[in-house]
C-alpha cells in the first residue's frame, strides 16, 4: 500500500477540513493517508481535536510556502500531493491518481510528476487542462493559462508548465524543488523530471486557483535548453504554439480513446433529437496569416457529422482551406464593414455579423446563423456527436458571457434579427469610429450593442472562452 502525505496551505485548520475529509472519505486506502498542514493562525484547541480525528496530521505555523514546508512535514511518504482548500475528491482518487502516474512513460528514475489545472465544479467541460504559456507581463514575467483541454486523453500528456496548487509526484520530487530557486517548472526541468497533465478528472475545484507570473532569470543556465525544447524565448518574448496550448509534442495532440459508453449514447442522443425544427448554418472565415494549428482545429470542426458549416477564406488561404473542406467561398472584403481604416484584420473581427448578413443573402433557408471562429472548438470532439440545437438557436441572439464580458467565438442569431444586428453594430463601430479616429475593440462594441438592446439578446454565463458549444453537446457522460 503506497502512502500519501496530503500537504495543503491554508490560513487555519478550519478552512482546510472539509478538502481534507472529502480527501479521506473517498480514498480507496484512506489508512494511507497523512496529513500535513501550512497555517498562518496556530490552531485552537477544536482544531487539534479535529486533527486528531481526521488521522496522521502534522503542521508548520507560521508558515507561507508549501513548497518549502513539503519536505519538512514528510515522514516517509512515498508520495506528496501538493493540495488546495477548493479541492473535492473522487471515489477511489487515490487508486486512480497512482494509476495516472505509472502510466507517465517511465524512465529509469521513474520521474514523472502530475500537474495541471483541475476543472472547476461547474465547468461544462469538466476536463483537466495543461498549464500553458499565455503571454508576458510589462516586466517581461512569463503568464500562463488553461491549455487544451485533455478530453478523451488515454493517458497524462506530457507539458512544459506546473500548478503550484496542484502536483503529485513521487516524496523525491518535493525534496529537490525545495532545496532549488527559480520558477517550478525550471527546478523540474533542471532536476530531469518530466511534467504531464492528469488526463482524468479525479479532483474538481470548488472555485478556479491560477497560476501566477513566473520571472526566470535570463542567465538561468537551463533556461537555453527549456526554450529549445518547448519553443519559449522568456528575453525575447516569443512562444511557440505547442507551449501556448501546453503540450511537449510540436503537433499538438495526444492519443484520444472516446469511449464504447459515449458512442453508444450519442447514437441514442441522435434519435432523440431528430424532431428538432431548427436548420442552423454554420459561418466562419479564415483570413490573413491563418496557422496551421488554427487550420488543426478547422480540421475538426468541420468533420462534425452533424453540423452544416460554410467557411470563407480570402485567396491566400482559399486553397489550404478547401483541401479539407468542400463548402468553402472565396471571402471578400466588401463583405465586412464598411470602414475607411486601412485594418483588415481588425475590420474582419469586428464583423462577423455581417459575413452572417452575406452567408443569409446567399443561403435563405436556414432558420439560424451561427457565428463559429475556425479555432473555437479547442477540445477533442467525437465527430459523431449529437449536437441539440434548440439550446442555442431560440427567438433571441445566443452568446456566452466570461467575466461579464461578451465571447465573441461563436453566438447563434435567428433569421429575423440577422441584419438588424449586422447594421446596429456597423453604425456603433462608424459613430465611435468618428468621435475617436480608431476602431473600438470587439468586446467594447458588443457591450455597447448588448446594453442597448437587451431584449435582442439571451446571455449564457460561462467560465471560460470558448464554451458556447458544450450547450449543444452532451459533455458529461
Amino acid at each position: 500500500m503506497d502512502r500519501i502525505l496530503m500537504v495543503m496551505q491554508t490560513v487555519e485548520y478550519a478552512d482546510a477540513e472539509a478538502a481534507l475529509l472529502s480527501a479521506k472519505e473517498n480514498a480507496f486506502f484512506p489508512e494511507a493517508l497523512s496529513y500535513g498542514l501550512v497555517l498562518t493562525q496556530e490552531p485552537d484547541a477544536d482544531a487539534h481535536a479535529a486533527m486528531n480525528a481526521l488521522g496522521l496530521t502534522q503542521f508548520i505555523c507560521p508558515g507561507d510556502d508549501p513548497w518549502r514546508a513539503a519536505p519538512l512535514l514528510w515522514q516517509g511518504e512515498g508520495y506528496i500531493l501538493l493540495a488546495h482548500p477548493a479541492m473535492r475528491f473522487s471515489r477511489g482518487w487515490d487508486k486512480e491518481i497512482l494509476r495516472a502516474l505509472r502510466a507517465c512513460p517511465m524512465g529509469q528514475l521513474l520521474k514523472n510528476v502530475l500537474t495541471g489545472y483541475l476543472p472547476v465544479r461547474e465547468d461544462p467541460l469538466g476536463t483537466v487542462c495543461p498549464v500553458a504559456a499565455d503571454g508576458f507581463t510589462d516586466a517581461g514575467a512569463l503568464t500562463f493559462h488553461h491549455g487544451t483541454p485533455l478530453r478523451y486523453a488515454a493517458s497524462p500528456v506530457r507539458g512544459p508548465f506546473l500548478h503550484p496548487d496542484f502536483c503529485f509526484a513521487p516524496a523525491g520530487f518535493f525534496r529537490m524543488a525545495a532545496e532549488g530557486e527559480g520558477p517550478l517548472f525550471l527546478r523540474a526541468f533542471r532536476g530531469g523530471w518530466d511534467l504531464y497533465t492528469l488526463h482524468k478528472p479525479l479532483i474538481e475545484l470548488l472555485w478556479a486557483t491560477e497560476v501566477a507570473p513566473e520571472t526566470a532569470l535570463a542567465d538561468d543556465p537551463s533556461l537555453a535548453d527549456f526554450s529549445a525544447l518547448y519553443g519559449v524565448d522568456i528575453p525575447g518574448r516569443l512562444l511557440s504554439p505547442h507551449a501556448r496550448r501546453g503540450m511537449h509534442s510540436e503537433d499538438m495532440t495526444f492519443s484520444i480513446k472516446v469511449p464504447l459508453q459515449v458512442k453508444a449514447a450519442e447514437k441514442v442522443r441522435q434519435w432523440q433529437l431528430q424532431g428538432s425544427k431548427v436548420t442552423p448554418l454554420c459561418v466562419t472565415a479564415v483570413t490573413g496569416d491563418a496557422e496551421d494549428e488554427k487550420l488543426r482545429w478547422l480540421q475538426q470542426l468541420v468533420n462534425l457529422r452533424h453540423m452544416a458549416i460554410l467557411v470563407y477564406a480570402d485567396a491566400q488561404n482559399l486553397r489550404a482551406v478547401s483541401q479539407i473542406h468542400p463548402n468553402v467561398l472565396e471571402y471578400k472584403s466588401r463583405y465586412g464593414m464598411e470602414l475607411r481604416v486601412d485594418a483588415p484584420e481588425v475590420i474582419t473581427r469586428l464583423s462577423k455579423s455581417a459575413i452572417l448578413g452575406v452567408a443569409r443573402d446567399k443561403f435563405l433557408t436556414h432558420s439560424h446563423y451561427v457565428w463559429i471562429d475556425p479555432d473555437c472548438i479547442r477540445y477533442p470532439v467525437y465527430d459523431r456527436a449529437a449536437l441539440d440545437w434548440d439550446a442555442i438557436c431560440t427567438d433571441r441572439i445566443v452568446m456566452a458571457m466570461v467575466n461579464g464580458m461578451p465571447d465573441t467565438t461563436m453566438f447563434a442569431v435567428p433569421d429575423h434579427l440577422v441584419l438588424s444586428l449586422a447594421r446596429e453594430l456597423e453604425g456603433r463601430c462608424l459613430t465611435i469610429l468618428g468621435q475617436r479616429g480608431q476602431l473600438p475593440a470587439e468586446n467594447e462594441l458588443w457591450e455597447i450593442v448588448i446594453r442597448e438592446n437587451p431584449d435582442w439578446f439571451q446571455l449564457v454565463a460561462l467560465p471560460v472562452r470558448r464554451q458556447l458549444f458544450t450547450q449543444i453537446a452532451e459533455l458529461r457522460h
